[in-house]
């Protein structure tokens, strides 16, 4: 029986012709299907999230987004190293049955090489190995910056809905809505031409001297933003290093999705009610438990003003233990969860401790000690 399928992916079109082959695999055995990128090289934020994490984040939730809505049992995974050595080693850690892999694109007698990396893995894997050759038709440039139509379509269906004003993390923001051919990694232009030039030098000086802007205007699909006005804005962020700007967000949901529609729904309930516009959570249920959290927080320090007692609660608790999560990086122990569903386990966790062994740990003692005890 095949109950788990590790399917490695590039972020690109060329690797997407292993999803049909897994597709079929998972509906033919009703497996799990597991998709894994391999960062080759990552640098991490202050906050602790780079470019390519963010890219990868973005690229695996629009595909996984359009499995589930097809009935499939689906979960991104992100991670770190060389890439056979990792596939190999997730394939042991997740008890993958099978790894749908594709070859290289060669010309004449090559051709039948499959390439170093698969090579590599059909030798060491723990379990059968699937070769699929791309058609040489799906290649395309692989831009450094993500494309908002392309990533939508693999998502499905979406619609969109207005979040607002809200601060964002810089390092998010990793796509273009209709530019994505004319930007750098850093969003500048390619052309540099005279008068953009003078734009984003005039930006990058306001910027610097901490003068106001307008903000810019981004669309949010997944894990991702994508700029819609503010390239220069962005741009400029990014050359000073600032971690957060503000912004007017669109968010795409997947109209398919029943589980990312109600977190959607759980999270703008959560958001009005408390007023924090900043804690991301992937599962449903989440939104629920941080909400109760706040409740009991603000009958402990006798605070009524509900939406006071939550800027305390996230200023004095969430916001320590998110940045010890992200120097852990523990949201990769849980493929698919973000920061404050990994809080939502700490918190669990914590609890039970204290139920258990009559021991209430403080925020910081309780993620010290239960960063290894937690399990998917």
């Amino acid at each position: 029986m095949i109950e788990r399928i590790l399917v490695p992916l590039d972020l690109n079109r060329l690797s997407e012709a292993k999803i049909p082959i897994a597709e079929s695999q998972a509906r033919a055995f009703d497996a799990e299907v597991i998709l894994l990128h391999v960062i080759h090289d990552e640098k991490p934020t202050p906050e602790g999230i780079s470019l390519a994490e963010a890219q990868a984040r973005t690229y695996l939730d629009a595909i996984t987004a359009r499995l589930r809505s097809e009935g499939l049992r689906v979960r991104p995974l992100v991670r770190s190293g060389a890439p056979a050595e990792t596939i190999i080693d997730e394939a042991v850690a997740q008890r993958a049955d099978l790894i749908v892999l594709g070859t290289n694109l060669r010309q004449g007698i090559s051709r039948l090489l499959i390439g170093s990396v698969a090579e590599e893995v059909v030798a060491k894997s723990p379990c059968p190995v699937l070769l699929v050759r791309p058609n040489p038709t799906d290649a395309e440039r692989v831009l450094p910056v993500r494309n908002f139509t392309d990533d939508a379509e693999r998502a499905g269906p979406v619609a969109p809905r207005a979040l607002g004003l809200r601060t964002v993390e810089v390092a998010r923001i990793i796509g273009s809505v209709g530019r994505s051919q004319e930007l750098d990694a850093n969003f500048r232009s390619y052309s540099k031409r005279r008068e953009e030039e003078a734009r984003y030098r005039k930006i990058l000086n306001l910027t610097e001297e901490g003068k106001p802007l307008p903000p810019v205007v981004l669309y949010k699909l997944g894990y991702g933003y994508y700029v819609l006005d503010g390239n220069h804005r962005v741009a400029a962020a990014k050359q000073l290093g600032q971690l957060e700007m503000e912004a007017l967000v669109t968010e795409f949901v997947p109209m398919r999705d029943p589980e990312a529609q109600r977190v959607f729904a759980e999270r703008r309930s959560f958001e009005c009610s408390t007023g924090l516009m900043r804690i991301g959570a992937a599962r449903a249920g989440q939104y629920p438990a941080l909400e109760e959290m706040i409740r009991i927080y603000a009958l402990e320090h006798a605070i009524e003003d509900p939406r006071e007692a939550a800027r305390r609660w996230e200023t004095e608790i969430y916001r320590p233990a998110a940045r010890q999560i992200h120097a852990l990086r523990l949201t990769q122990q849980f493929p698919g969860e973000r920061t404050a569903d990994v809080f939502v386990r700490m918190a669990a966790w914590r609890d039970e401790h204290h139920k258990r062994n009559g021991e209430l740990l403080d925020w910081d003692e309780a993620l010290t000690r239960c960063a290894g005890a937690l399990t998917p």
